[in-house]
């Protein structure tokens, strides 16, 4: 498993807590934890992008 999705997965199960949770103030929480694991999952995805065109730009370097 790649490391955005676990932590979709994360903001998943998250969300499905806050639903089922009867407390505001844990609710709250619950969805603030959502929208961090999302917001690392993007940063995540966007760590495999750059490095995905760093290689290749490496190996474009190297056939040349």
């Amino acid at each position: 498993m790649s490391t955005p999705n676990f932590y979709n997965e994360r903001a998943a199960a998250e969300r499905i807590a806050a639903e089922q949770e009867s407390l505001p103030q844990r609710r709250e929480q619950h969805v603030r934890c959502a929208e961090r694991w999302e917001e690392m999952a993007q940063a995540a995805q966007e760590t495999e992008r750059r490095m995905a065109i760093n290689e290749a730009d490496k190996r474009a370097k190297i056939l040349s």
